[in-house]
């Protein structure tokens, strides 16, 4: 008895003075970092920062401990894309093989190209996210959050104006001719339809429905889409000429809805999808950052 319990102290204090090292995580894969990189200076076409690059890093890191934690659960066994996915890379080795799929996943598993494949690290890493999300008491936002963020953010909801219009259109060589084709409309009354004909093509069509003036400042020009706001009726009708960096356009104005603020009963839905998403993503940063204590990580 004295030798027991001599020994179970020696082990007790042994494993606190000499602890079990820790799982190593990390350095980041230097070509998903590279990747990283360069996609970034692909899209936003600028350089990465010392701070953009440590997100980057972090990034990774994530993956890489979700991507690990999804395989020690054996997610992989469990999913029908990544399955797939395995029988496709198999045949793709092996061309000619006639063997079942059934066999070629066995083997695919045997060769480990779970833990090699992108598609499927990125799946894993997807499925162990939902998972946490899944197993975890996420607290569901209140109408006091919802009208919380709809204050905050009630810049956000302010709707532009809506123009619903036709036009005839005039090309520069053409222009003097407006004038007649004015006092034509105007005498026959003609519908929009029927006024086109005494126009020029215009490839961008002729009929625009709830448009707002960054819309059609994409289509005709900032210029056009200042005179038209300048110019809009209270009830249908003709407008114009106005001009734009094409020609110049006799206008047809068939509705018009002015700027206004979204009421909370037409957003809430949308801002408590927010919410919810916001909540889901804290969830998994947090499990990440309680699962990486278990970790030593090195980030270089």
């Amino acid at each position: 008895m004295q030798f027991f319990v001599l020994g179970l102290l020696l082990f007790m204090a042994g494993q606190r003075l000499f602890p079990q090292p820790k799982p190593v995580l990390g350095p980041p894969n230097a070509e998903r970092l590279a990747a990283m990189v360069e996609n970034y200076a692909r899209f936003a076409q600028g350089s990465v920062s010392p701070e953009l690059l440590s997100r980057f890093v972090e990034t990774e890191l994530r993956d890489e401990l979700l991507f690990r934690e999804a395989v020690l659960r054996e997610l992989q066994f469990r999913d029908a894309a990544v399955e797939q996915r395995i029988i496709r890379n198999m045949r793709f080795l092996d061309a000619q093989s006639k063997a079942t799929d059934e066999a070629l996943l066995e083997q695919g598993y045997a060769l480990r190209l779970h833990l090699t494949d992108e598609v499927i690290r990125r799946r894993l890493v997807q499925i162990m996210e939902r998972l946490i999300v899944a197993t975890t008491a996420v607290a569901r936002p209140t109408e006091s959050d919802i009208q919380s963020r709809y204050q905050r953010d009630l810049e956000m909801w302010r709707e532009p104006a809506r123009y619903t219009f036709s036009h005839v259109f005039l090309t520069d060589e053409r222009s003097e001719e407006m004038g007649a084709l004015v006092s034509s409309v105007s005498a026959e009354n003609l519908n929009p339809e029927a006024a086109r004909m005494l126009g020029s093509p215009f490839l961008s069509g002729y009929t625009f429905r709830e448009q707002s003036p960054d819309q059609i400042a994409r289509v005709f020009g900032a210029s056009f889409s200042e005179q038209l706001a300048a110019m809009t009726p209270t009830q249908a009708g003709w407008v114009g000429p106005v001009t734009s960096a094409f020609g110049v356009h006799y206008v047809y104005m068939e509705a018009f809805k002015p700027a206004r603020t979204l009421e909370l009963s037409e957003v809430s839905q949308r801002i408590a999808r927010d919410l919810d998403r916001e909540a889901e993503s804290q969830a998994v940063t947090d499990w990440v950052t309680t699962a990486m204590a278990r970790y030593e990580v090195r980030r270089s």
